[in-house]
C-alpha cells in the first residue's frame, strides 16, 4: 500500500503541476507593436539635367574628350528614409561592349558615368545606383562614343534619358 500511495501521491503532483501551467498560459497576454510602411515613391523633383556639347569634332571623339557634367538637382521634402537609388531609363544601343544612350545616329552613343571615378553608369533595364541623399546626389558626366572602325558623317544629334529615384 505504501508503493500505491506514493505513486498515487507523484501522479497528483504531475497532474497539478501540468494543470497550473495550462492555467498560466492561457491566461497570460503579451503585447505586440507593428509598424507597417507602406511602399510610396520618395517625394522628389528633379531638375535641369540638360547637357550642352557645343560642336564636337568627329575624329576627337573618344570616349574621353568632352565629357560633360549631367547638371541636375534633385529636391526632396518630407522623405521617409535617406536611402535612395537612382536609374536612368533610355533608349540605348551597344557600343564598343558598352551599353549607352542611344542617338539615333548608327555607330554614334553617349555614355554616362560618374564623375568620381568615371565608371560607367549601368543603363540595362532594372539596373539602380544607390546612395544617402544626406551626402549628396551622384555627380554624373555624359561622354560621347563612337563604334570603333565607324567613319561618323557630320550631323546635329539628340539623345534623351529619364531620371528616376526610389527608396532603396
Amino acid at each position: 500500500m505504501k508503493g500505491s500511495c506514493s505513486v498515487w501521491a507523484v501522479t497528483g503532483l504531475l497532474i497539478c503541476c501540468v494543470g497550473s501551467g495550462f492555467a498560466v498560459a492561457a491566461s497570460k497576454s503579451v503585447s505586440m507593436n507593428l509598424r507597417v510602411l507602406v511602399d510610396a515613391p520618395p517625394p522628389c523633383t528633379v531638375n535641369g539635367a540638360a547637357v550642352e556639347f557645343g560642336n564636337v569634332f568627329i575624329n576627337k571623339i573618344d570616349g574621353v574628350s568632352y565629357n560633360r557634367p549631367i547638371d541636375y538637382s534633385l529636391v526632396c521634402n518630407n522623405l521617409a528614409m535617406d536611402d535612395l537609388r537612382l536609374q536612368m531609363q533610355a533608349t540605348t544601343v551597344v557600343i564598343n561592349g558598352e551599353t549607352v544612350i542611344s542617338t539615333g545616329i548608327p555607330g554614334f552613343g553617349i555614355r554616362v558615368q560618374k564623375s568620381s571615378d568615371h565608371s560607367i553608369l549601368d543603363l540595362t533595364s532594372g539596373s539602380w545606383l544607390p546612395f544617402n541623399f544626406s551626402s549628396g546626389i551622384p555627380s554624373l558626366e555624359a561622354v560621347p562614343v563612337k563604334q570603333s572602325g565607324t567613319t561618323l558623317a557630320a550631323a546635329e544629334f539628340n539623345a534623351s534619358a529619364t531620371i528616376v529615384v526610389d527608396y532603396q
